[in-house]
């Protein structure tokens, strides 16, 4: 919104209200802004005496009291969210631990919470599926590649080796840190998100 229409105590009342703002969701806050913002520009024009426009400024209140007043479920509610978040965000990096139960727990806490949009939805739950146990489990099925030889044409004889080709090695390697860290920025990514 331009504020060359406004007088210039408006103007700055308006900025002060996009800074405390900031804590609210981007939709609130946008929205917020450009309802005071359009209530200031048919209430003052930069011709009037500043003790017009104070006198507007006034009736509105402080910028932070607004910006309050639109976070009422700050309360004690929001704690018992946080604990939720938590504990989703746990279920989901470690869950599969406990036989992948406990990431499927996490997954359908994760659905049902009000605290993440459809997108963070899908990426807590597409990024690795299984969170660190998938990596672990990866892991050691690598460690235990079997070789199998054929004997002159007799039966296979498998066993045990840790060699197999350099480009296998590397494409195991690559795929066994993105499962790992795959996991770990989709649970910050999550947690920033729900704040």
């Amino acid at each position: 919104m331009t504020t060359t229409t406004l007088h210039p105590l408006a103007a700055d009342y308006l900025d002060r209200l996009e800074r405390a703002a900031r804590r609210l969701p981007r939709g609130d806050r946008r929205e917020l802004v450009e309802e005071i913002g359009a209530h200031l520009s048919e209430a003052t024009n930069p011709d009037m005496s500043d003790a017009e426009a104070l006198t507007v400024l006034d009736r509105l209140g402080d910028p932070e009291e607004i910006v309050d007043a639109q976070r009422p479920e700050e309360g004690p509610r929001r704690e018992g969210l946080r604990l939720h978040e938590w504990a989703t965000i746990f279920l989901l990096l470690l869950g599969g631990f406990l036989a992948f139960v406990g990431w499927v727990a996490g997954a359908i806490m994760l659905w049902s919470s009000r605290a993440w949009s459809t997108r963070d939805k899908l990426i807590g739950t597409l990024v690795v599926p299984g969170g660190l146990a998938t990596a672990l489990a990866l892991g050691l099925t690598g460690a235990t590649v079997q070789k199998c030889m054929s004997l002159n044409g007799g039966p296979q004889h498998c066993t045990a080796s840790g060699s197999s080709s350099p480009l296998h090695d590397i494409v195991f390697g690559v795929l066994l840190i993105l499962c790992v860290i795959g996991p770990i920025f989709t649970a910050i990514y999550l947690a920033r998100r729900a704040r």
